[in-house]
C-alpha cells in the first residue's frame, strides 16, 4: 500500500489544480487576514478570527478537489493495472484516503502561512480551533474520498459532492433558527450534537457570529469528527473485493 500511496502523493504535488489551491490558500488567507479585504462583515474582527473565517473555503475546495484528482485514475486504467499487479481494491482506497488526508494536510501549511504573514498570532484557544476544522476537514474529505471512489465518474461524483456542501451550509442557517426557536431543553442537545455532526456547523460555531449554545466545546466536537472519520473509512472499505472495474 505504501508504493501506492507514495505514487499518489508524487502525482499530487506536481498535479496544477492542488498546486493553484495552495498558493490561492496561502495568499487569500494573507489578504484576508491581514486587511479582511473591505469586507464589512469581516472587517472589525481580530486577524485571528479573520484567518479563522477564511478556513471555510477549503471544504468547498475539498468538494471538488477530491472528485477530481481520485477519477482520474480509474478512467486513465492505472486502477486496473494495480490490480493485476497484485494489490488490492483496499489497499487502493486507503491509499488514496490517506493521499487525501496528505492534501489537506499541505494546503493547511499554505493556510496557517498565509494567516501568520498576514498578522495572526494564535492563543491556545485559538490553535484549538484550528485543530477543531482540521480534524474535521478530515471526516469530511473521508466523505468526498469515499464518493469519489465510489461513483468514479468525475462530473456525477463532482454534482454529488457540491450538494452535499450547499446542504452542509444550508444546514448552517436553518440550524441557527431552529437551535434558536424550535427546539425545546429536551431535544436542544440532540439538534446541537447534529448541527456539529457537519463541518459547516463546527466552524460557524467557532466564530464570532455563532451564539454560544450552537457549540458544545471542542472535546464534543473532536469526538464527533473522529467517529464520523473512522465509521465512512470503514464504510468505504467495505465490499470492494466484489466490485468489478469497468
Amino acid at each position: 500500500m505504501f508504493n501506492i500511496y507514495k505514487a499518489s502523493v508524487l502525482r499530487l504535488i506536481k498535479n496544477l489544480p492542488f498546486i493553484i489551491g495552495c498558493l490561492i490558500a496561502i495568499g487569500a488567507t494573507y489578504f484576508i487576514t491581514d486587511t479582511g479585504l473591505k469586507l464589512e462583515f469581516i472587517v472589525n474582527l481580530s486577524n485571528e478570527e479573520r484567518m479563522f473565517f477564511a478556513s471555510a473555503a477549503m471544504a468547498l475546495y475539498f468538494s471538488f478537489f477530491t472528485t477530481i484528482f481520485v477519477p482520474v485514475e480509474y478512467a486513465d486504467g492505472v486502477i486496473r493495472n494495480r490490480i493485476i499487479s497484485g494489490f488490492s481494491q483496499k489497499q487502493i482506497y486507503f491509499a488514496h484516503l490517506f493521499t487525501q488526508y496528505t492534501a489537506v494536510l499541505i494546503m493547511h501549511v499554505f493556510y496557517l502561512t498565509g494567516g501568520l504573514l498576514g498578522g495572526a498570532r494564535f492563543t491556545g484557544k485559538g490553535m484549538l480551533k484550528v485543530l477543531v476544522f482540521f480534524i474535521s476537514l478530515l471526516a469530511y474529505v473521508t466523505i468526498t474520498n469515499l464518493i469519489a471512489f465510489r461513483v468514479k465518474k468525475v462530473i456525477v461524483s463532482t454534482i454529488i459532492t457540491m450538494v452535499m456542501f450547499n446542504g452542509c451550509f444550508n444546514l448552517v442557517m436553518f440550524g441557527n433558527v431552529i437551535l434558536s426557536f424550535v427546539l425545546d431543553d429536551k431535544y436542544f442537545k440532540v439538534g446541537e450534537v447534529i448541527y456539529n455532526l457537519n463541518i459547516l456547523g463546527q466552524w460557524f460555531s467557532n466564530t464570532r457570529y455563532a451564539e454560544s449554545f450552537v457549540n458544545p466545546g471542542s472535546g464534543i466536537q473532536l469526538i464527533e469528527s473522529a467517529s464520523i472519520l473512522i465509521l465512512i473509512a470503514i464504510l468505504g472499505s467495505i465490499g470492494l473485493k466484489k466490485r468489478e472495474l469497468k
